[in-house]
């Protein structure tokens, strides 16, 4: 009799594992739009199928002139000709031979300068920013909201179309990233990362401020989102997909079991997830096959090769850690020279260190897009910090082509958004920046912006333009 029950109990787990495998497998298939021929999808990284959109009554606009750097690799092409309609581009290549349609459309004369794809900021924290003047004011959700439009403008105005919030109050990113959609505001596409993961006295939830040691509160900062064991790791990722999240950010340090549950939850639902990580911490995060790392914080090579190995990307954010050594953040109380008084920093940051690890990686074969990371004074460091980052990627021994590269079309790659964004290619979104001089020469040309255009709109232009009847 016992042996019976056992022999039906092993059956009824069996059957229950094998219904858990079919489902599993049928999720991570299902959540992929090639695989089950999704045409239209929401220009994210969650790929919601949407109806298709009829173009024939959008506006067209139209670039004459000027030299196109596709962001393909492909050589430049001088007396260029870009047309785009609504929020996609239809053509991109040589002017000669090719006809502008005969449908009413805009065209901006953009001899002697040159077109190249949006620029992608992949670190962003768009609610974290707060002036000189931050302890005279209370802090809200609407306050959140609107230095957020300010640095939209801030970022559109650079040439940056694209960012990547990577941990913010409450909703406040994803109300930002409808205004965009709905057109209500000007300025990049957001995508977001919802409430960023951390563990019980982990990075995010220490009992003092990082860098001034002020005491903290106990209760949880509205950008966290408190988690402890693998399973709490699932919930708390499902809830951040439940609030439409792009991405899932989680923080170092975790247990090898917590990163492993939430990077195969995030997975399980075609979610990617990006790491602020350090250490060991970076090692397993590669060796889990996450998305992408953030920093460079005491990086070795076993790290750099399981990063090349499982395809992760990596985003060092260098200006943030310059930004600290150098100058630190008087208005926070947070002296220059390093981190301070905190536990998730617990090792010497050096600037050089970083610019080894960036190069190594480089070697590696590592996919290196741009981020900013700016924490506090947004309004003072944007645009110049993104400036920056470029600069530093280059003495880190990238060349000005691999830096373009790493601001568009690698940004692009790690965002897993390489059909939509980060070239000049018909059927992308028209996402268009146009400068003074050639960024492949020297990548500091970049901030002689002429003309930026996002998702289609014209969001800067400092060139004359005709509109045609």
């Amino acid at each position: 009799m016992t042996n019976e029950l056992n022999r039906a109990r092993r059956v009824k787990l069996l059957a229950a594992l094998g219904s858990l495998i079919s489902f599993t497998f049928f999720s991570t298939q299902a959540f992929s739009s090639e695989n089950v021929g999704i045409g239209a999808t929401t220009n994210d990284t969650r790929r919601v199928p949407v109806p298709p959109h009829d173009y024939s009554n959008d506006p067209v606009v139209v670039l004459r002139g000027g030299t196109l750097i596709l962001g393909t690799g492909s050589p430049p092409i001088e007396n260029a000709l870009l047309i785009s309609q609504g929020d996609r581009i239809l053509y991109a290549g040589s002017s000669v031979g090719h006809e502008v349609p005969s449908a009413p459309h805009t065209t901006i004369d953009t001899s002697g300068l040159y077109i190249l794809p949006g620029l992608i900021d992949l670190h962003v924290h768009m609610t974290s920013q707060r002036g000189d003047d931050a302890g005279r004011y209370r802090d809200s959700d609407a306050a959140a909201a609107i230095r957020g439009t300010l640095l939209l403008r801030q970022l559109g105005d650079a040439g940056i179309t694209t960012i990547r919030d990577t941990g913010t109050r409450n909703d406040v990113a994803l109300r930002l990233k409808e205004a965009i959609e709905r057109r209500l505001i000007s300025g990049p596409r957001i995508l977001w990362s919802g409430q960023r993961i951390v563990i019980r006295s982990g990075h995010g939830d220490e009992i003092v401020g990082v860098g001034n040691g002020r005491p903290k509160s106990l209760e949880v900062g509205d950008r966290e989102r408190l988690a402890n064991g693998p399973w709490e790791w699932r919930l708390a990722v499902r809830e951040q997909i439940r609030q439409q999240a792009d991405w899932i950010k989680i923080t170092a340090p975790y247990t090898k079991e917590e990163l492993e549950a939430g990077i195969d939850e995030a997975h399980l639902h075609g979610i990617p997830v990006a790491v602020d990580s350090f250490g060991k911490f970076s090692r397993w995060a590669a060796e889990a096959s996450i998305d992408s790392i953030e920093h460079p914080l005491d990086m070795d090579q076993e790290t750099i090769e399981a990063m090349a190995k499982n395809g992760v990307g990596f985003v060092p954010t260098l200006t943030t850690f310059y930004n600290m050594m150098v100058e630190g953040y008087p208005s926070m109380s947070i002296p220059a020279g390093g981190f301070y008084h905190t536990m998730a920093r617990r090792f010497p940051i050096s600037h050089e260190q970083h610019l080894h690890a960036v190069n190594a990686a480089r070697v590696a074969g590592v996919r290196i897009g741009v981020g900013t990371d700016v924490p506090i004074q947004a309004e003072k460091r944007y645009p110049q910090s993104y400036y920056t980052e470029l600069e530093l990627l280059k003495s880190a021994g990238l060349s000005d082509e691999e830096v373009l590269a790493s601001a568009t079309r690698v940004g692009a790659e790690i965002l897993r958004m390489e059909d939509k964004l980060g070239t000049l290619e018909r059927g992308k979104l028209a996402d268009i920046l146009v400068v003074g001089a050639n960024p492949l020469a020297d990548i500091r040309r970049v901030q002689d912006v002429r003309l930026v255009i996002a998702g289609g709109k014209v969001i800067r232009n400092e060139i004359s333009l005709d509109a045609a009847d």
